[in-house]
C-alpha cells in the first residue's frame, strides 16, 4: 500500500534534517548511498541513480540504489544533453534505463541540480512502480539531498585544514577533483598555493592542464614551483600540493636513506633497514651531502627535520627526482 501524500509532506522536515546530520558525520562516499536510501524510503520509490558531473559531461561520482542497477553511467549523462532541464518525468520508462533490479518501473523522474559557484551538476533519477506517483516534494528533496552530499564533501576537506591549524604546517592542501581537473572542493590553502603561480584563488577548475589520470593508482608530478600528489576517491580524485623542499632533488633512495640518518640512525642500522651494504650507505651519504650542499651531519637533521616538523606526511619522492 502505497504512503499517503500528507504523510510525505508531514515527514519532509524530518528527512532534510537527516540528510544534514548525516553529512556532518559520514564520509562523503557513505553519504551518498545513505541519502539515496533514505530518498527512497520517503519518495516510496523502488530505486535511485545520481550522478555528479562536469559541465562539459566529464563524469566523476557515479552512485546507485540499491547497489548494481546495471544502469550504465554513459546512459545517465547522456539523458543530460537531451534538452536543458531542471526535471522532467519519463513514463513509460525507456529500455535502456531499464533495470532487472527495479522490474515492473512504471516511471521515472530525473532531475538536474547545478552546484553553486561550480562548474558541476548533479543528475538525480528517482524510479517508481505501479501506480506509486513522484511525491509533490521530490524536487525540493533532491536539493537539499545534493546541498548536504557538497557540505559532506567539504567537511571532508576541512579535516585536512584542522591538521594544518594543528600545527601539522604541511597540511591543509587538499582537493578534490575529477579526471578533467574541474574542482568538486578545495581548501583555502590548496587554492592560495595554485593562485601564487595562476592567478584568482576563485578557480572552478585548475589551471594547468593533468596527465592521464587512472583510477586505479597514485600519481606524484611537478608542475612549475609545485610538487602534486593525487590519488583514486571512489569515482574522483584527491589532490594535495606542496612547495619544494630540500630533499626533493634527491632520488627515491637517497631521499629514503637521508631521512634515515638525519632521524638519528646509523650506517649500520641503516644497512639492516634496507638491506644494503654499510659501504653503500657511506656512499648514498656522500652523494647525498653533495647534492644538498652540506658537510656534517648535523646540517642534514636539520633539514629532514626543520620543514614542516613535520614532513612525515609530505607527498613521497616525484618521479623527476634524480
Amino acid at each position: 500500500m502505497s504512503t499517503p501524500e500528507s504523510v510525505r509532506e508531514s515527514r519532509f522536515d524530518e528527512l532534510i534534517q537527516d540528510f544534514y546530520g548525516q553529512a556532518v558525520i559520514s564520509e562523503w562516499s557513505e553519504f551518498r548511498n545513505c541519502g539515496l536510501s533514505a530518498l527512497c524510503e520517503w519518495a516510496g520509490a523502488s530505486g535511485a541513480v545520481w550522478i555528479t558531473l562536469s559541465h562539459s559531461s566529464v563524469i566523476g561520482e557515479f552512485t546507485e540504489f540499491p547497489a548494481e542497477l546495471g544502469i550504465s553511467r554513459s546512459t545517465v549523462t547522456k539523458l543530460t544533453k537531451s534538452g536543458d532541464f531542471v526535471e522532467k518525468l519519463l513514463s513509460p520508462v525507456p529500455s535502456e534505463l531499464q533495470s532487472p533490479k527495479l522490474a515492473d518501473t512504471m516511471r521515472v523522474q530525473v532531475q538536474r541540480y547545478s552546484h553553486r559557484k561550480t562548474a558541476l551538476d548533479s543528475v538525480v533519477q528517482v524510479y517508481f512502480r505501479g501506480n506509486t506517483q513522484p511525491p509533490a516534494l521530490l524536487s525540493r528533496a533532491v536539493g537539499h539531498l545534493v546541498e548536504a552530499g557538497s557540505l559532506s564533501l567539504h567537511q571532508y576537506i576541512q579535516r585536512d585544514e584542522w591538521l594544518l591549524a594543528l600545527g601539522r604546517s604541511n597540511r591543509g592542501t587538499a582537493a578534490v577533483i575529477d579526471s578533467g581537473g574541474v574542482i568538486y572542493a578545495a581548501s583555502k590553502r590548496f587554492r592560495e598555493l595554485v593562485a601564487a603561480e595562476d592567478g584568482s584563488p576563485d578557480f572552478t577548475e585548475l589551471p594547468f592542464a593533468l596527465p592521464n589520470l587512472e583510477l586505479d593508482g597514485t600519481a606524484d608530478f611537478v608542475l612549475g614551483p609545485l610538487h602534486f600528489r593525487v590519488s583514486p576517491l571512489g569515482g574522483v580524485f584527491q589532490m594535495y600540493a606542496r612547495k619544494p623542499l630540500p630533499l626533493d632533488g634527491l632520488s627515491p633512495r637517497e631521499q629514503q636513506i637521508a631521512r634515515a640518518l638525519g632521524n638519528g640512525k646509523t650506517f649500520k642500522s641503516v644497512a639492516r633497514q634496507y638491506d644494503i651494504a654499510v659501504s653503500t650507505v657511506a656512499n648514498h651519504a656522500s652523494r647525498i651531502y653533495r647534492k644538498l650542499g652540506i658537510y656534517r651531519r648535523e646540517d642534514l637533521v636539520d633539514l629532514v627535520r626543520r620543514p614542516a616538523a613535520n614532513s612525515s606526511d609530505a607527498a613521497p619522492p616525484t618521479a623527476a627526482a634524480r
